[in-house]
This record gives C-alpha cells, structure tokens and sequence, in this order.
C-alpha cells in the first residue's frame, strides 16, 4: 500500500507540473484566457477522483470482506493460508511488475483469485460455491464506488470515437502485441469499424497469462470464472462484451468486442 501511496503522490506532483506547464504556454503564446480558470476546479476534482479510486483499489480487501461473510469463526485462518499461498504464486509472476505490456498488470489480481480458489478447494468447498464467492468478489471490486467514479466509467465509451483515440490505442496495441515474458499476455487491437462490430476499438487475446498462470497450478476447470468476470467488469464500465471464444474453452484467442450499452 506504501508503493500506491508514493505513486498517487508522484502522480499528482507531475498532473501540477503539467496543469501549471499548459497555464504558462497558453498564456505566452496569446491564448489564455481567464475563463480558463473555471476548469481548474473540474480538473483538480478529476485528479482527486482518479487518486482515491487508485488508493481504494487495494483488491486484498474486497476479498476479506466477502470471506468474512462466508466464513465468520475461521476467516482469519483462510486469510492466512491465501496470502502464504499468494506469496508462492506472486514469485511465478515476477515478470508481471515490471512487464511493458499493460495486461500483465492484471496477474497479481488473478493470483490473489487463484490463492483463495486453491485454500478454498483444499478446505473442501464445491465448485459452485467457490464460483459464486468469486463473482461476489469480483461485483463488489468492480462497481463504482461514489456517483463521479460511475459517471466516468460511462464516460469511457464514449472517448473511443474522439481523435485522439486511434493514437492512444495504436500505442496500446504496439505493447500488448509484444511479449514481456513467455508466460504473459499477447494481444491485437484494432481499431477499425468494420472489425469492431462498428464500435471503433476490439482486442483478440492470442496468450493468456492468466490461463498459463492456472494450467501450471491444475486450476484450468477454474479458468472460465475469470472470464466471466471480464463481462461483468466491462458491463459496469458501460459495455456489452461480445466474445465468440476463449483459449480457457480450448481456442486459440480471445475475441473480445463491445457494444455500448
């Protein structure tokens, strides 16, 4: 947590630097304006948002409470035993911290999944019981968490069609096509209509790391629950995703579209 809080602070020392950089050549080059200044308290309250939302996505929690819930005499003990378990798992990841590819990002996420999956089924848990835990865990991460954080989560849509979009996103796809490790993610963004249902942005995983992460620790037959986490996650975000397949259900790529909703 230590690290988040450092970085939220380097973040908002460079969004200073940047907001009073663009005051300053604005104002030199003859287009300031006064009116400008109204923005200022929309922006810092922006920034502000983005920092506490940073800060409050510690996902360790999400799982506590929920396994507080479900196991109220022994939830310290399973506690325990997922965060040991996550330590094992996090030194198969190592790659994932400092990978240019941002999809890698999600595997210290899916690892603490994977942890309590495991200390769950060692404990004797079904299936479906462990399943519904999961998708509780991952509803309670993903929703937004005050009235801005939903409004900027409907706001992302909505940027894929402004001009600045294509560039950002081809930048993104030059990173998630690469490999950061033999383990990690590999994916193809497009950003033409015809290939996106019309939307202006898909992505088709062609390696998962997140399958390579279950398959090495037999949890494949647990795999798919991730997946469904990716529809919730998107819904929230005010998408409707469209996937044919998965490589967790045997294919060779994740197809992934959307629809706004």
């Amino acid at each position: 947590m230590k690290t988040k809080v450092k970085k939220t602070v380097l973040y908002g020392l460079l969004f200073m630097a940047s907001k009073w950089t663009i005051t300053a050549l604005l104002y030199y080059s003859g287009f300031w304006s006064y009116w400008f200044l109204l923005l200022f308290p929309i922006a810092d309250t922006i920034a502000a948002t983005f920092a506490i939302i940073y800060l409050r996505n510690n996902f360790r929690k999400y799982f506590k409470k929920a396994l507080k819930i479900s196991y109220p005499e022994g939830f310290k003990e399973i506690i325990k035993k997922i965060e040991s378990k996550q330590t094992l798992l996090l030194k198969e990841i190592t790659y994932a911290a400092k990978s240019k590819n941002p999809l890698d990002k999600k595997m210290a996420f899916s690892a603490y999944f994977l942890s309590t999956i495991k200390v769950l089924e060692k404990e004797g848990e079904s299936f479906e019981t462990i399943k519904k835990l999961c998708i509780d865990i991952a509803k309670d991460y993903v929703k937004p968490k005050n009235k801005l954080h939903k409004w900027i989560n409907t706001l992302q849509p909505k940027l894929i069609n402004l001009p600045f979009a294509e560039s950002y996103l081809k930048r993104y796809g030059r990173k998630t096509s690469t490999a950061s490790h033999e383990d990690g993610f590999t994916a193809d963004i497009f950003t033409d209509k015809d290939s996106t249902l019309g939307f202006g942005y898909g992505m088709d995983i062609k390696a998962c790391g997140i399958c390579t992460l279950f398959k090495n620790n037999q949890a494949t037959n647990y795999t798919a629950i991730m997946c469904e986490v990716d529809k919730l996650t998107f819904s929230l975000a005010g998408y409707e995703l469209i996937r044919m397949d998965t490589i967790a259900n045997g294919a060779s790529k994740c197809d992934f579209r959307f629809k706004k909703i």
